[in-house]
């Protein structure tokens, strides 16, 4: 159940990113915010869009490892994390706290806690 979870997880982290920096912003609607506005760089879409697909196509193929239960998997994961957090604060928006807080949690528990366990996720 948990591997299953953390596999969905991965996958769906990854496709948040696809869905906030690759879907085109309507013509006319104001958003709450502009994702391809760096508080660095100004308004860089092509960078923002390069480093999200980078960020999602390592998160998915990290929950594709797990679920192939492939002993790369969690490499793979921590340096998607990686990715996501620096997009995240490039291009920072009070919105994001959350899921940074989310994405340093998960980096130190791969990294440094063993987290999840190979006995918890099989791999």
């Amino acid at each position: 159940m948990w591997r299953f979870l953390f596999i969905a997880f991965l996958i769906a982290h990854g496709g948040v990113h696809v869905a906030i920096w690759a879907t085109p912003r309507p013509k006319g609607e104001k958003a709450p915010f502009d994702p391809s506005h760096s508080w660095l760089f100004g308004s860089q879409r092509s960078l923002a869009l390069v480093l999200a697909l980078a960020a999602a196509a390592l998160l998915v193929a990290a929950g594709l490892g797990l679920w192939a239960q492939a002993e790369w998997w969690r490499t793979v994961a921590v340096i998607g994390l990686i990715t996501s957090f620096g997009l995240m604060v490039l291009y920072f928006h009070p919105w994001f706290l959350f899921i940074q807080a989310v994405n340093a949690a998960l980096i130190v528990g791969l990294l440094w806690l063993d987290w999840p366990s190979k006995s918890m996720v099989g791999a």
